[in-house]
């Protein structure tokens, strides 16, 4: 792979600010594009001259669905820091429970958060922008109907486009390659995470640099190319050095 075709999920550095220090040492990797986080949080306009004084690119960002009540606005920013494909990363976020908890859904409860996304859709191609659904693992932890969560979301509407996370869906139980292949038109974007072991994939710590771990890249990154995939992101849940991270998987994913 070209250094050029590897972006940065910007979360993996999120416990390493300040941004201006993180961007620098991406900029200084060869890394040429960082997949946005958490966009509400940010002033666009400082975040814009960060990426600019480094020359870097953010053409996908996730946004939360949560933001989407002040959609002006929300559409304001994406469209000043030049972001191509909006990426909602999970589901709404239940007051007083946890992460995990924010997938225990009904089929009919993912079905309508399908159909709430959907939603959008035509207000972002309106603004020359695509909107799509990033998956954890809990997508992938088959219904009682015989149904996955993550076909459910993707199926209320076929230009809802699909960032998948090669590496969750890896810990979901699945054939990540299957999933390619099925939504194969769909997916603009994808995040590479790896995994030391096939156990306990849920655990940060079990998080590798790309090529340290056991999932075929060789293979997935080939299914990849045959997609309309512009994004292919690394990303590491919490890296004890993202500098570390970054530089053992770039050395990997270079020679492939």
């Amino acid at each position: 792979m070209n250094k050029a075709n590897i972006s940065f999920q910007l979360y993996t550095a999120r416990k390493f600010q300040p941004f201006k220090d993180v961007l620098n040492y991406i900029a200084s990797t060869g890394i040429k594009n960082v997949e946005l986080f958490a966009l509400a949080d940010f002033d666009e306009k400082e975040l814009k001259d960060l990426l600019e004084q480094n020359n870097l690119t953010s053409i996908s960002a996730h946004v939360s669905l949560e933001s989407f009540e002040n959609l002006q606005n929300l559409l304001n920013k994406i469209k000043y820091l030049n972001i191509k494909h909006v990426i909602i990363p999970a589901p709404k976020a239940i007051p007083g429970k946890n992460f995990e908890e924010f997938f225990n859904l009904s089929e009919n409860d993912w079905i309508n958060l399908g159909k709430e996304i959907s939603n959008y859709i035509k207000v972002f191609k309106d603004n020359d922008l695509t909107l799509g659904y990033h998956n954890h693992s809990f997508e992938f932890i088959k219904l009682s109907s015989g149904k996955y969560p993550m076909e459910l979301i993707l199926d209320q509407n076929e230009n809802l486009k699909f960032e998948i996370d090669l590496g969750w869906a890896t810990a979901g139980k699945v054939n990540p390659g299957d999933w390619i292949e099925k939504y194969k038109n769909r997916i603009i974007a994808c995040h590479l995470k790896d995994f030391y072991t096939n156990n306990d994939m849920l655990n940060h710590s079990n998080q590798s640099s790309i090529g340290e771990g056991f999932i075929n890249w060789k293979e997935l990154l080939f299914k990849i190319s045959t997609t309309p995939c512009e994004v292919i992101a690394i990303e590491h849940d919490d890296p004890n050095n993202y500098k570390e991270y970054i530089k053992k998987s770039l050395d990997y994913l270079m020679k492939i």
